[in-house]
């Protein structure tokens, strides 16, 4: 049990102590260590107390001392503990019932040890006893899981009541401050009713979570911190899409060409989609091939949502279009544009025809590519027409460069009377190209 003791009690007992009491047995052995003496922390009221010695503990003593007036206002005796963990010469004892002491309020604590050898020890500062409510949280929730653009505001209730240190017991905190954190950010601080409740709406502006706070507060000063579970806030993202206008369909340019894009930020709406305005982003040209992709720029839409561009391309590919918006209600859009091929520049520089002794043909030609770029193999068509409207290939040869252009030549066995040609067909990104129609020369 433990009791009670006025002040002058505990001056009186202080001298008798003083006068004549022996320290310990004059016998050979350890005295008990005391190493450390507190409240257990999810039981404020209940005291603890570490003690090992080389036999069993057969006796414990607490004095509970008021560190603000240093007078002692309990004395727990042994039958109010009981072995909580360990053994009884290397354990942890906790008194069985909470302690009632007369204040809220930290308590030194001196402890008084003797094991079963008679030996004794005693440790003026054991360690503290924190006998103070504990701030509880319950029936906290949000109105709403998830926000919108449109709608942000989340509302929070829930009821603070403290925990007692003397009975355990559960009581409202009326006129105490709650904090409502979000992103444990403070941005909102109601004050609890008579019976401990509280509401408060608070606006967030991301996907986070909210969390109800006790922190110390002056007019309540024995009142610990506490808080209540996080709990998590979604948003609820404005879908939107990419209307490309221009080039609508597949395109094809010749290399040095313009394309001009344009295209338009749609978002969702409860009338349908609409368009977009004041929304960043950016373009790239992917080509085809593969590769680095080149940056067209970036943009902000117009009122009407829309972006218009020009852009010379070097190969082919499709425009991708990317917004990025900072506001994180709002879902980025991508989308590619139709394909633009763009085609070099095949022209025939040279051909002609000579007829040969033994009734065939021999014709010449070259090849070039202007824009800079060959094919691996230039094969070259010669073609024969009877009236010069219905062509039909003769045979193929490869042209090579000769220094000056890529040079063929082929010869063609008793050729009939008519005209040749010579014709190179598309290939990956070079344009056909036709040579003139030439008669033999003799």
């Amino acid at each position: 049990m433990f009791r009670a003791r006025a002040a002058l009690a505990a001056v009186g007992a202080a001298a008798f102590l003083a006068a004549g009491v022996p320290a310990a047995h004059a016998v050979e052995g350890q005295a008990p260590t005391v190493r450390w003496a507190s409240s257990v922390s999810e039981d404020l009221g209940t005291l603890q107390v570490s003690i090992g010695s080389d036999s069993a503990v057969t006796d414990i003593r607490a004095h509970i001392v008021s560190t603000v007036t240093q007078q002692e206002v309990a004395v727990v005796e042994h039958d109010a503990f009981v072995l909580a963990s360990g053994a009884t010469d290397d354990g942890v004892w906790r008194t069985a019932r909470p302690l009632s002491l007369p204040a809220w309020g930290s308590y030194s604590v001196r402890v008084e040890a003797t094991d079963a050898d008679g030996d004794r020890t005693t440790e003026d500062s054991a360690g503290t006893l924190a006998y103070y409510v504990q701030a509880v949280f319950e029936d906290v929730r949000t109105d709403r899981a998830e926000v919108g653009t449109d709608d942000r505001q989340v509302r929070v209730d829930g009821v603070l009541k403290g925990r007692r240190p003397d009975t355990r017991e559960l009581e409202p905190l009326a006129d105490h401050p709650v904090d409502i954190d979000v992103d444990y950010w403070t941005e909102a601080t109601p004050r609890t009713d008579a019976e401990g409740r509280f509401s408060s709406t608070v606006t967030v502006n991301y996907a986070t979570q909210i969390q109800a706070v006790f922190r110390h507060a002056a007019e309540h000063p024995y009142v610990l911190y506490g808080e209540s579970s996080a709990m998590p806030v979604g948003i609820r993202q404005v879908a939107t899409r990419w209307v490309v206008q221009s080039p609508a369909d597949g395109l094809t340019i010749d290399l040095g060409q313009s394309v001009t894009l344009t295209a338009t930020l749609e978002r969702e709406t409860p009338q349908g989609w609409a368009p977009f305005a004041g929304q960043s982003g950016g373009i790239l040209f992917e080509p085809s091939a593969g590769g680095q992709s080149d940056g067209v720029g970036g943009f902000t839409t117009g009122e009407d949502g829309r972006i218009t561009l020009t852009y010379t391309p070097r190969e082919a590919g499709t425009f991708l279009l990317t917004t990025r918006s900072e506001d994180p209600f709002v879902a980025p859009a991508q989308t590619s544009s139709p394909q633009v091929t763009v085609l070099r520049s095949s022209v025939f520089t040279r051909f002609s025809a000579i007829r040969t002794e033994d009734r065939g043909v021999r014709v010449e030609g070259g090849m070039d590519f202007p824009d800079g770029w060959t094919p691996g193999t230039v094969a070259v068509r010669v073609q024969y027409s009877r009236d010069g409207g219905t062509w039909t290939d003769v045979t193929t040869v490869e042209a090579y460069w000769s220094g000056r252009d890529h040079g063929f030549s082929a010869d063609v066995a008793d050729a009939k009377p008519g005209w040749f040609r010579a014709r190179f067909d598309a290939t990956g990104p070079f344009r056909a190209a036709t040579s003139d129609a030439v008669k033999p020369a003799r």
